[in-house]
């Protein structure tokens, strides 16, 4: 069952309709927001916000590309790791279920 959570962003007040599961980081995300928008100060109003979206957003796609690019490295080393227990099973002229 959804809920609403009143979060305060720039003197602006919002409903937000939410999951009681979701409720937590929801909050986090708003209070992150709050303190980007503090830092910077050499813009107001939407070019502010603009600003703060923007540097968000690249944030989220670096990790993103960092996050594909670690499952990859992984990848390899599993491919690698099943080739070197390949490589090292004894192997039985009788396969494996034969005797």
């Amino acid at each position: 069952m959804n809920t609403h959570l009143k979060l305060t962003l720039m003197n602006h007040s919002f409903e937000v309709p939410c999951k009681p599961e979701d409720k937590d980081q929801l909050i986090e995300a708003a209070t992150l927001l709050e303190d980007k928008l503090d830092q910077v100060t050499r813009l107001k109003g939407e070019s502010k916000v603009l600003m703060v979206a923007l540097n968000l957003c690249y944030d989220y796609l670096s990790l993103k590309q960092d996050t594909e690019q670690y499952c990859l490295r992984l990848e390899d080393q599993v491919d690698e790791t099943l080739q070197h227990l390949n490589k090292s099973e004894p192997s039985d002229p009788n396969g494996p279920n034969q005797k």
